[in-house]
């Protein structure tokens, strides 16, 4: 009994969701393509002064930061959604109240070399209500190592040893 209640129950439900997907497909759901026009002509642009930046060398355990500066370019208020890093040693941070048209704000990243020896390339995504709503970002460095190999030690020793 239990089983034919629930069977019963679940056609039902089933039943109802494909009836309101309908009603909302009928009452003209979708926007037409001249509205969908209307509102991409009328959305906020997001426009970076640049989109990728080099900290150049650096030594393990530096900790460098870049603003990434943009400008509000569209015709209505930009609002920065969230801003996800790839790894761990990134941070950004946002802007929390929405940038107006011909407004600029930033988005700073911060990156920490410890633990990244050679060469580094990382995203920042960026998610907002502009058109396009996604942008990514990249910074790129190059971390030497803040300890000599076993090897370089001996080569530094011999040479003390034979200037002496």
């Amino acid at each position: 009994m239990k089983k034919v209640l629930l069977a019963l129950f679940t056609v039902v439900i089933l039943g109802g969701l494909n009836f309101s997907c309908n009603l909302v497909d009928s009452k003209g759901g979708s926007m037409s393509s001249e509205d969908s026009l209307a509102a991409l002509a009328n959305a906020p642009k997001i426009e970076f002064e640049q989109e990728s930046f080099d900290f150049g060398t650096l030594k393990e355990g530096d900790i460098k930061e870049h603003e990434f500066v943009f400008k509000n370019t569209g015709k209505s208020p930009l609002q920065i959604l969230n801003v996800q890093v790839q790894c761990g040693c990134t941070v950004a941070s946002k802007p929390d109240a929405p940038v107006g048209v011909g407004q600029k704000d930033k988005i700073v990243v911060r990156f920490n070399s410890l633990g990244k020896v050679g060469v580094n390339k990382k995203f920042v995504t960026v998610f907002s209500n502009a058109a396009p709503p996604q942008t990514v970002l990249s910074f790129t460095a190059e971390v030497l190592s803040s300890q000599k190999s076993d090897s370089a030690q001996a080569l530094l020793d011999k040479v003390k040893k034979v200037l002496k």
